[in-house]
């Protein structure tokens, strides 16, 4: 399963998570490990099946949004 790279947002300790779509204006961020990037695609080794749809736009609003950052 490969993603965008700019889908995938970083914890304080390094940890990569990405929001999979699960409805319509609906995400759930997952925990996610990136096994290696290949120019902008980033390959999961797990933490997403193969057909889920993830945020690749928007992704570090949507971190910041649910942990309310800026506010």
């Amino acid at each position: 399963v490969a993603v965008q790279v700019s889908a995938a947002v970083y914890d304080l300790e390094g940890g990569a998570w990405v929001y999979a779509t699960t409805a319509a204006g609906t995400y759930t961020r997952r925990r996610v490990a990136l096994a290696r990037t290949v120019g902008a695609r980033a390959v999961i080794a797990r933490g997403l099946t193969g057909g889920e749809t993830v945020v690749s736009v928007g992704a570090a609003e949507l971190y910041g949004t649910e942990f309310g950052a800026g506010h």
